[in-house]
């Protein structure tokens, strides 16, 4: 009778560590959200929209790469194509943003200065990924010595 009872309890917890624990095969790198909330500061908003979509491009080349698919070279070429028009439009966002974040408000300097580190995160990411692909790594220079 007491093992009765204890089965859907049973069940109930291994169902919770299966679903929740993770898997490794499932795993991927953590993905930066995109911040839900704007700042209200125009040139602040467009900058972090170009940051993600560059960031999104990447992230996928990325991913791709990890997972050894090989990606063809048309989709390359116009991914880069794309990267450097990314690219070219922050920065003709980043000379407004300064200026408009001091002329804003306290709360929407505090949001726009909360999207921008969480951009900063997501660049960062850009940088590092292309540097490693297009560049290369200490350990492959070390190889080709």
């Amino acid at each position: 009778m007491k093992t009765a009872n204890r089965l859907p309890q049973v069940l109930l917890i291994s169902m919770m560590l299966l679903f929740l624990s993770p898997i490794q095969g499932w795993t991927q790198e953590k993905r930066i959200k995109k911040p839900k909330r704007k700042s209200k500061i125009a040139s602040v908003d467009n900058f972090v929209n170009h940051s993600f979509e560059l960031y999104h491009k990447v992230f996928v080349y990325d991913s791709l790469i990890k997972a050894e698919v090989e990606v063809p070279v048309e989709i390359e070429d116009e991914l880069m194509e794309r990267a450097e028009r990314d690219v070219d439009s922050l920065w003709q966002e980043v000379a407004d943003i300064a200026e408009d974040i001091s002329d804003a408000p306290f709360m929407r300097q505090a949001k726009a200065t909360f999207n921008l580190n969480r951009t900063k995160n997501a660049l960062k990411f850009c940088m590092m990924a292309v540097k490693t692909y297009f560049v290369g790594t200490e350990e492959d220079e070390e190889e080709g010595n």
